[in-house]
Formats: C-alpha cells, structure tokens, sequence
C-alpha cells in the first residue's frame, strides 16, 4: 500500500468511527422508546484480494483499513421464544383471577355479606324463615304465615337480583372477549403489513431495524392475548435472492395447525357468541384480499377447539363457558377434558340455580298435604313457583316441550300464596289434632336436614357429583370453591408474573440499552476518530516533507 492508500485507510477509519458515533447516540437517545432493541456496528478489515501491478513479494501486506459491514440489533431469539411464553402464562392467569374477582363482588354480600349482615343476606334470610317457622310451631301458624311469606318474598328477590347480577356480567365479560378479538386482529393486520415493508426494505438492502422493532413489540403483545410460536425462514424472491420471510401460528395444545400470519398474508379472528363463544379464523390473505395459495395447509378458514387457545383470551372464554359440575359428557368427551373442575359464570349461576331449585322442591313437597282420597287439603299447594303470576313449580313448552323449572332468576312466591289461599301447612294430616304442628317441625327440620344438590336437577345433561349438606352448607361451599379458584389463581399469576419478570430482565440485559455500555462505547469511537484525524495529520505532513522539502 503507497502513501497516498494510507489516506484511503484514515478516511474509512474516520468514517467507521464517525458511523459508530451515529449508532451509539441513536441508541442512547432510545433509551425509553418502547420495545427498542440495541443496535450495533458490524466492521471488518479491509484487505485487498489481488495484487497490484508493482506489488513485489518482498513487501509486506498490510490492510486497507475498516469497513462498516452493516448494523444489526442485538437480540437473543430463545430468550424472546421465553419470554413469550411467559407472557401467555401471564395473561391467561390474569385474565382469569379478574374474571373470578368480578365474581366475587357479586357472591361475596351473598355469602358473607356487610359489616351488619356476617352471614350474607341469602343465608340471613334463609335463617330467618327459620325464626319465623320456630316462633309459628310456638304461637300459631295464622299469625305467622303472612310474615313467612314476606320473608320468602325477600329471599325470592334475593336469588332473582343476584342472578340478575350474573347475568349482567356475562355480557359485560361478552363484550370483553369481542373486545379482545378486535384488538388482536388489529395487531395482526399491522405485523402482516409490517412484514411487507421489512420484506420491500430487505429487497433494497435495508435492515428496517426500526420496522423490526416495532414488529417484534406487537409480537410481545400478541403473546399475552394467545400463545404463538413465531419462525424465520428464507424465501425465494428470484434468482439468487432471498428475503426474511415471518411466520407466526397458534401454539396449540392439541397439535392442530393454525397459521395467523405467513409473510404478507395475514388472518382475523371472529367470536361466535351463540355457539359456545367459538373463536374462528378467516382465510389467510394480503393487503389486497388475495387468498394465500396454500391456504387450507396453513389451518386457515377453520374453527379452533377449546385446547387450541391458550391466554387472556382463552381464560375469559371460560370465565363465559365453565360450568365445573354441571358440565355434561360431551363437554368432557369433545370440548374440554377439564370441564368438570374449570368453573366460570356459568357455574356459579347454576350452582343458585341449584339451591334454589332443591329449597323450593323441598319447601313445595312438605306443603302439599292430602286428604284421605288422594286431594290436596284446603291451602295446601306450592309455596314457591316459576314465576309470581302462577302457581307451577315447572312449565313445558307446548311446541318445543322444553321444560322450565325454579332457578335463581325466576323463583318466586306462588300467586296462591301471595293471594292467601295457599298457606304454609301446620299439620301433616287433616284428620290431626288441634294445634298439630307436625309438618311446622317438618318444615324446621328441613334447614338443619342434609339434602343432596344433584347438577342434573339443574341440568339434565350434568354429570358432576351430587353435593350433600344443608342449604347453609351450599352456601358454603360456592364461597369456598370460589376462594380456592382466587386463591390458587392468584398463586399461579404471582409465579408466572415472576418468572415472566427475571426473563424479560434478562432479555433486557441483551437487547436493551445500557448507559455504562454506551458510554464507554462513545469513548471508544471518539478516541478512533481522533485517532484517525491524528493520522490525518500525520500523513499530511509527511507527503509534505516529500513533496515540498526534498531538493
């Protein structure tokens, strides 16, 4: 290399060090931007491959100086695979704690209740009905039906507003899912046009690091809505040239394919709310509806089962669909092998259903008294019924023949009751005594009786196990499996949101920007660069000496 080469190998030295300037003050100056990944200069070492026409072997061979090769980011594809991972873990305990939270607020005035009322109102008012019955066998039923009965009506209206209650947040947890869904569909339509870009850039020889960055930040967001695996591989764009092609899927548990994005085409979720909240993905297209060639192969066009989902979403699916005891066997055999110990609204809706539905059949049945020949005796009837407007305890449909029964939202007062001509029976015979109070004690005894809440009462398909115990002991048991869910719940969310934490930390400690590494990174580059201009000078005033001073 002559003289005037060496001004070549300053002037790339000045340039590499100027360039790793720009990286390291980029980097610094994203310090807070969100999912910014750090970014490094990639040089090598010039060295000329052929020999030039006065080259003569007893030269030495020295480098032409340093090239910036490109800059890249600086990430860790396993720790990012974990991380998303984490994520989903995260977002799906999450997401169910709140649903279980929501739940709470409505079954905890329920079961406990206000400062003034420990036992809940439910329970306080199934107590006292039985104050009322005790003070009845004492001074006389006549007196004390008509206050039985408005002690009934309350908890009646009880069982109704808190079903109610339920049911309200149902749709609001409905609402919550379609929610959901339009914002993952939102994030998957800007990663398929981010894939475009990155590709179109990629064709022109830029990095798009900055596209990348923001790619791979709503990948981490995905993550915490559905578990996703995403792979890179090389397509083929031509002769000798291949870009980056993206390609993100639902990481299912039951090994079916489905494809969310493959490069440029991109998919959209849809929510069937009336069919068990089935969660679809429509065909796989580009930004101009073109349908992908291999769309049927990619799992495109397809609903996908209960195990396929897993995330926020799939957790405020069964916030909306678990029943726990009261599934049926189909929704072990073909939705869900967990059914029957996943429980969501739908749980808690039939498990009042069911202790409504067992203290109005038993309260009914004591209160139906017959005479000799086979007839109810004068104001005997059902004490509770389907609605205030009749005196059914069930109803079938004439068309369907689809039967209605007591439940939490519709149990009512009987219109006999109500209007004073069936009464709550003292006697468990019309031939007894004066002052009989045999089917009073009956009545009392029921609240201490142990009685068994079968699921397929409820609903006939229900293949859960029987619950044996008083109606407190019910009450009991939906507030305890309630806060056995919360608590193990929220047991699992603290130690997913642990882990979730220590890889993010360690993902950060690689692709974040760190102000010690910048900084001695900036003196590194400002010290070659002056180094460089230093050089400069020196071949200046050599050529110089050359030029100007030999005689």
């Amino acid at each position: 290399m002559g003289t005037f080469g060496s001004f070549t190998t300053v002037r790339l030295g000045i340039y590499s060090a100027q360039k790793g300037l720009d990286v390291t003050g980029n980097n610094i100056t994203n310090i807070n931007t969100e999912g910014y990944t750090r970014q490094r200069l990639n040089q090598v070492s010039l060295i000329p491959s052929v020999n030039d026409r006065y080259y003569s072997s007893y030269n030495t061979r020295i480098g032409q100086g340093a090239v910036v090769a490109g800059i890249t980011q600086v990430r860790d594809p396993g720790l990012d695979i974990s991380y998303r991972k984490a994520n989903s873990d995260v977002g799906s305990a999450n997401a169910k704690l709140e649903g279980l939270n929501q739940i709470a607020t409505i079954l905890d005035e329920v079961g406990k209740g206000s400062l003034d009322q420990d036992d809940g109102v439910i329970l306080s008012q199934l107590n006292d009905i039985r104050d009322l019955i005790s003070q009845a066998i004492t001074n006389g039923v006549d007196t004390y039906d008509p206050l039985i009965r408005e002690s009934a009506d309350a908890l009646c209206t009880f069982f109704n507003s808190y079903a109610d209650t339920l049911t309200g947040l149902q749709k609001t947890y409905e609402d919550k899912l379609n929610q959901q869904v339009t914002e993952v569909n939102d994030i998957l339509t800007q990663i398929r046009d981010l894939n475009e870009s990155i590709r179109n850039a990629d064709l022109r020889g830029d990095p798009a690091l900055e596209l990348r960055d923001n790619r791979n930040n709503l990948l981490d967001k995905l993550s915490g809505y559905v578990k996703i695996d995403v792979k890179y591989t090389m397509e083929e764009v031509g002769p000798d040239t291949e870009v980056e092609k993206m390609t993100v899927s639902i990481a299912s548990n039951e090994g079916h394919t489905h494809t969310l994005v493959d490069g440029v085409y991109g998919t959209q979720l849809s929510c069937d709310n009336n069919n068990n909240y089935t969660i679809s993905i429509s065909d796989l297209t580009d930004a101009n509806g073109v349908v992908h060639p291999d769309n049927a192969a990619l799992g495109a066009g397809t609903d996908m089962v209960d195990n396929d989902l897993y995330g926020s979403i799939q957790s405020i699916r069964e916030i909306l669909t678990e029943k726990g005891e009261f599934s049926s066997q189909n929704d072990v055999d073909n939705v869900d092998p967990d059914a029957l110990v996943k429980r969501g609204i739908p749980y808690y809706q039939k498990a009042l259903d069911s202790l409504a539905y067992e203290f109005a059949t038993a309260m009914n049945e004591l209160n139906h008294v017959y005479d000799s020949s086979g007839k109810l005796v004068a104001g005997a009837g059902n004490l509770f019924s389907i609605g205030s407007n009749t005196n059914d305890a069930v109803a079938t449909d004439p068309v369907t023949g689809a039967k209605t029964q007591i439940t939490a939202s519709n149990i009512s007062v009987s219109y006999g009751w109500a209007n004073q001509t069936v009464s709550i029976q003292a006697a468990s015979s019309p031939d007894a005594p004066s002052g009989d109070t045999s089917r009073l004690a009956e009545f009392l005894d029921l609240f201490s009786k142990k009685l068994d809440f079968v699921p397929s009462h409820v609903d006939g398909d229900a293949i859960g196990d029987a619950y044996h115990g008083t109606f407190e002991d019910m009450l009991l048991k939906i507030q305890s499996t309630l806060a056995e869910d919360q608590m193990s719940t929220d047991a699992v969310l603290n130690n997913y949101t642990i882990t979730a934490d220590n890889i993010y930390t360690d993902r950060d400690g690689v692709s974040g920007v760190d102000l010690n590494d910048e900084a001695t990174g900036l003196m590194t580059y400002q010290k070659a660069y002056t180094a460089a201009c230093r050089l400069m000078n020196v071949l200046n005033e050599a050529l110089d000496s050359l030029i100007n001073g030999t005689v």
